[in-house]
């Protein structure tokens, strides 16, 4: 798994399997190639609130996902900002 910005489905899953496996973030990190502080980072992304048997909390490869899905999708949007290229108050003029 390379050091890049965005990890995959398949990245989030090895790091969910190592998880529930007992490991722990340096050892995760060693595995899949990439630094502990990135590990941390994504542990803390699929924090569903519940905790595996060890006590430590669950982390769920679906959750982060859909948040990193979620923050891609609300990147550039602005509140009361028209959609889709539309300006406020202009008005496209028929068949011009």
């Amino acid at each position: 798994m390379a050091d890049y910005a965005f990890r995959t489905m398949k990245d989030r899953l090895e790091i969910e399997k190592l998880w529930e496996a007992g490991k722990v973030p340096k050892e995760i990190a060693a595995d899949t190639g990439v630094s502990v502080h990135v590990v941390y980072k994504e542990l803390a992304r699929g924090q569903d609130g519940s905790r595996l048997p060890d006590q430590r909390l669950r982390y769920s490869a679906e959750l982060a996902q859909r948040r990193v899905q979620k923050s891609l999708e609300a990147r550039g949007k602005k509140t009361g900002q028209p959609a889709a290229g539309r300006r406020a108050g202009i008005k496209r003029a028929a068949n011009s």
